[in-house]
């Protein structure tokens, strides 16, 4: 076995993990990132940008950048959203620059967007690591969203009839993860981003500089 403390040297000198978390609205997305934060798993968030109008207690250039819609079709035109989907009326993408740019620093970048949003991240990513995380059952999901207090009962309908076919994606991720409990669920994700720094197609390389030493 590899000492750790080699294995985490070099490891440190390659490319961050980009991760994409998703699954339904309601299902824990962003409290699940809190929770990795909390635990110490060294990654940043990306922020996203969004035509939607900000919820109580939300921070523009923080919580997400909030932007016109002429602004967001502004942004697909000249390239720089690497991903993007419709919500519910409201676009959603996210920058691609500085995804690109803390990759290659090698930080881990997690991202919560839409599924459509994370099929496309895939495609253009195809060694990021996909997560879905599925509710418990789909009336815990109702009673989640209902429970936020932020949206109508109309919009909370529009989010769980979008739930049936997003939950229908699943298979399409590398990882499934049923949140049940949020510390669970944190943790799992977290033994899931160790196994994937030491997957053999990141370490290319290692054998060389293990013998070089």
């Amino acid at each position: 076995m590899i000492n750790e403390s080699v294995s985490s040297k070099f490891v440190n000198f390659k490319k961050g993990l980009l991760i994409c978390l998703s699954g339904p609205s309601g299902v824990g997305k962003g409290t699940i990132i809190e929770a990795l934060k909390l635990a110490g798993t060294p990654l940043t968030h990306s922020i996203s940008i969004t035509t939607r109008q900000p919820r109580p207690g939300e921070i523009d250039n923080v919580s997400y950048y909030f932007r016109s819609r002429e602004h967001f079709h502004e942004l697909l035109e000249t390239g720089e959203i690497l991903e993007h989907d419709e919500y519910c009326g409201n676009l959603y993408g996210t920058p691609r620059a500085p995804i690109e740019a803390l990759l290659a620093e090698g930080t881990d970048v997690i991202m919560d967007v839409t599924v459509p949003g994370s099929l496309e991240t895939i495609v253009n990513f195809p060694d990021a690591i996909s997560i879905f995380l599925l509710p418990p059952s789909f009336s815990e999901l109702r009673r989640r969203l209902t429970n936020r207090g932020t949206e109508s009962a109309d919009v909370i309908e529009q989010r769980m009839k979008k739930a049936i076919y997003e939950v229908r994606q699943a298979a399409k991720f590398k990882y499934i993860i049923v949140n049940e409990d949020v510390n669970q669920t944190a943790k799992v994700i977290h033994h899931i981003l160790d196994a994937e720094r030491h997957r053999s197609e990141r370490c290319i390389g290692i054998e060389d500089y293990i013998l070089g030493r």
